[in-house]
């Protein structure tokens, strides 16, 4: 007995000691000097089990306790010195919205150039570009570009060439008519396809056998100026660009559109192909704005598999990258997951519709040939990352769903959180099928107020009225959240809430697939709560809970108040990013 004695205290310390050492081992959070409590009119938390409060207190950047009233708070400030904020006391408060798909970088560099967009392009200061009306208005801006350029040797970069609006791509000849001595360069609308003229060419002395896929020719086989696709336009369009990757220049640009997104309640967003023009580059820039601690909103990157994997060489070689910098994230900045492209463009035309394709008869382009996919994606699959997939058409969501059940059943996962990205078409059958393999949708809502009244002489009455089938994902149970693919749609959450409660096109005045329509509520969700669980960061944000970022976006009047028409024209009166206060009517030309 006396050895038994023995052999127990001597386990009952090795116990205790190792207890000690793993207590000791575990990073302890900063001791909460201070605590501050936010009063608000109404705060809603997209939490279930609490929906409301009226309070919220927040200590080291994080929320600390939620209560219906300040008093319900008593047992933290009894104890920690408090500061109550009611600058927000007739405000309305919810979680800080998440735009789940955004391209900062390229988005800030296309808004800040001249530009022929047919729809009005939002400003980060003043007001918006009014977009033109006409094919004849857009060549009126570029002659007067041109005109304006001091250096006759200059190129001129221009945006937002609109293939469904004007009824065809850009030619050489065109942009000849432009200048037939300066370089001309016109960025479609989509970033997918770029335009060029004869100058151009000469300047780069872009052979005549150019074996890029998408360089077009003509009857004649000359270079005929387009330049269709991804692969294709970044070989006109990056080098045009190089000035704005560096560091001074893609710093103000960055935080262009940070005041852009912040103006619009938004406190966290992503760059959704981190690396497509410069892997390093990019991912300095992100450092030095995104973890500066006076930036106002968060991002999440997924780096772009092509790009990770051109610059090391293999898989293997681009997922040790990706580990490399998944290690650096913080709170302010997360590098997570993994992009992937399937179709091309929508906007640009290029996406694969399937069925009976397009009404004249043309094709899509494929970024990934489908017999290629899954096994591009199985190595990050083998190795835990989230990925995420560019699908817009049917014939998309075909190839993607098949690529995802190899996966499965070769290694099965669970709460993988594989992302089907735009979805801007799909069939029952499709929703269905993510469904059952586990997998998630982000949806461009744009797409149906942008060109859902474009697309019948496309693709079908049918087919244009039901793009992003937001009701039939919610129906049968896809995590689901929106977007806005910036610059592709303005970053306005308030505006993706009314039109995922209305699905308005352009005229306003008509609804397009009502059966497609979503509620409030529902709406909401997708671009706080639903937004982090797509994004695989819901245990940090998108809703008020204890332990999570207090982030909140905070506006003067109650959605829940107004008609869904009108929620898109609720004032923001700022935001809150880990419990500081940005109020909007400070946002200004830095």
């Amino acid at each position: 007995m006396r050895f038994k004695s023995r052999t127990c205290a001597g386990l009952l310390s090795a116990l205790l000691a190792a207890t000690a050492m793993a207590h000791d081992d575990t990073p302890a959070r900063p001791a909460c000097a201070r605590l501050t409590v936010f009063v608000a009119k109404k705060i809603y938390t997209m939490d279930p089990g609490r929906p409301e409060a009226g309070a919220v207190a927040v200590c080291n950047g994080r929320i600390v306790g939620v209560g219906d009233q300040l008093a319900d708070l008593d047992p933290w400030t009894r104890a920690i010195p408090t500061t109550v904020d009611r600058r927000l006391a007739d405000k309305i408060v919810f979680p800080g919205f998440i735009d789940a798909h955004q391209h900062p970088l390229l988005g800030a560099i296309t808004s800040n150039l001249p530009m022929i967009a047919v729809l009005d392009t939002a400003q980060a200061y003043g007001p918006a570009i009014r977009g033109v009306k006409s094919e004849a208005e857009a060549f009126a801006r570029m002659h007067r570009y041109e005109a304006e350029l001091k250096d006759p040797a200059a190129t001129l970069l221009v945006w937002g060439w609109d293939v469904p609006a004007m009824g065809r791509h850009l030619t050489r000849r065109d942009l000849d008519g432009i200048s037939m001595t300066r370089p001309v360069v016109v960025w479609d609308a989509s970033q997918h396809h770029a335009y060029v003229n004869s100058a151009f060419i000469a300047q780069r002395k872009i052979p005549k056998d150019i074996k890029i896929p998408g360089v077009g020719r003509d009857e004649q086989g000359e270079l005929n100026g387009q330049f269709l696709g991804i692969q294709a336009a970044s070989y006109a369009i990056v080098p045009l660009i190089a000035q704005d990757l560096q560091p001074a220049q893609g710093s103000r640009l960055m935080r262009w559109l940070i005041d852009l997104n912040r103006r619009n309640g938004i406190t966290m967003t992503t760059d959704h192909s981190m690396g497509i023009f410069s892997v390093d580059g990019e991912a300095a820039l992100l450092n030095g704005v995104f973890n500066d601690p006076d930036t106002p909103q968060r991002l999440m990157a997924i780096p772009a598999m092509h790009s990770f994997v051109a610059k090391y060489g293999s898989a293997e070689k681009a997922i040790d990258a990706v580990h490399a910098l998944q290690a650096k994230s913080t709170d302010r900045l997360m590098f997570r997951g993994i992009k992937f492209f399937t179709d091309d463009s929508f906007n640009g035309l290029t996406f694969k519709p399937g069925g009976a394709g397009y009404v004249d008869g043309h094709e899509g382009l494929w970024v990934t040939p489908p017999d290629r996919l899954a096994a591009l994606m199985e190595p990050w699959w083998r190795d835990g990352q989230q990925i995420f997939v560019h699908s817009i058409g049917a014939e998309a969501q075909d190839v993607t769903i098949a690529a995802l059940r190899q996966l499965q059943a070769k290694a099965p996962r669970v709460d993988h959180r594989f992302t089907f990205e735009h979805v801007g078409m799909a069939r029952y059958d499709q929703i269905r099928a993510m469904k059952a393999l586990g997998a998630s949708a982000n949806v461009n809502i744009y797409y149906v107020w942008l060109r859902g009244q474009m697309y019948p002489k496309l693709v079908g009455t049918d087919r244009a009225e039901d793009l992003s089938p937001l009701g039939t994902l919610v129906r049968v149970g896809v995590p689901t959240t929106v977007h806005s693919d910036y610059p592709i749609g303005p970053p306005r959450p308030l505006l993706a809430i009314t039109l995922a409660m209305t699905r308005v096109g352009q005229t306003g005045t008509r609804t397009l697939g009502a059966g497609q329509t979503i509620g409030l509520e529902q709406a909401l969700r997708m671009v706080t709560i639903d937004a982090a669980y797509v994004l695989g960061i819901d245990d940090k944000v998108g809703s008020l809970e204890p332990g999570k970022l207090a982030d909140f976006t905070v506006l003067n009047r109650d959605p829940h108040a107004v008609a869904p028409a009108a929620i898109r024209d609720i004032p923001v009166w700022g935001t809150v990013l880990g419990g500081r206060v940005f109020p909007a009517a400070e946002i200004g030309p830095r």
